[in-house]
């Protein structure tokens, strides 16, 4: 724990910062979501934590504390790209209405709102959204990097593609089922249970989501690598 902190001091003043934002804006709109938020983050950052242990582990040739580091690391990795979901939460709120002006008043009519509040709402689910997703696809990044050294390029693809998919079923079963990430292990059978009753939109959305992870995660890569 201690060389975790150490190796991410940066990412985890970054969280509390965070924390300490979501506080303010729980006291002041009273909205249990920034809590929510709160507690998002950290579950995004423990991915990070995980892989990180997964190699000093590998590095030490414990091969049975590596498996178990690297399973643990893939069943909680989609928290981490979970926060774009949050952004649902402004599905209400009211960011613009059309103003009984007439057809040629200046921008057609739009009138936006002033409400500090729900702008302040939307940056606040980008800011953990951005810091979720860029900590997770570094965990990502470090474990393709363990499985190309063990493995090869080529396998390292087909778990980047494989990883992606379980992520997006993953989230699936957390927004829609709303099962937690320990919920696989200390409630398989249920999990199981409402899994094995997917329908249409489950599996289009498993596949949109899996791309989405997939297209962040290449970018991502592609100014790693540079």
């Amino acid at each position: 724990m201690k060389i975790f902190f150490e190796k991410h001091k940066v990412l985890v003043l970054f969280m509390f910062a965070y924390w300490g934002v979501c506080i303010v804006m729980l006291f002041k709109s009273l909205d249990f979501l920034y809590a929510a938020l709160s507690w998002n983050v950290l579950l995004a950052i423990i991915p990070l934590f995980f892989i990180r242990q997964a190699v000093m582990t590998v590095g030490q040739r414990k091969i049975s504390w590596s498996v178990f580091w690297i399973l643990l690391w893939l069943f909680f990795f989609p928290n981490s790209v979970y926060l774009v979901t949050d952004f649902i939460h402004i599905a209400n709120e009211k960011f613009r209405w059309m103003a009984n002006v007439g057809p040629y008043a200046p921008g057609g009519g739009i009138v936006y709102s002033h409400d500090i509040l729900i702008w302040t709402k939307l940056l606040v689910i980008a800011m953990g959204f951005f810091y979720s997703i860029v900590v997770g696809l570094e965990s990502v990044y470090i474990f393709e990097q363990i499985v190309r050294k063990k493995y090869s390029r080529k396998i390292g693809y087909a778990s980047i593609l494989s990883v992606s998919l379980l992520t997006g079923i993953g989230v699936y079963i957390g927004r829609f089922l709303r099962f937690n990430s320990w919920d696989i292990v200390f409630n398989p059978l249920q999990v199981l249970q409402q899994v094995a009753e997917v329908d249409r939109f489950a599996v289009q959305f498993i596949i949109a989501f899996s791309g989405f992870v997939l297209f962040c995660y290449m970018l991502f890569r592609s100014f790693k690598e540079k």
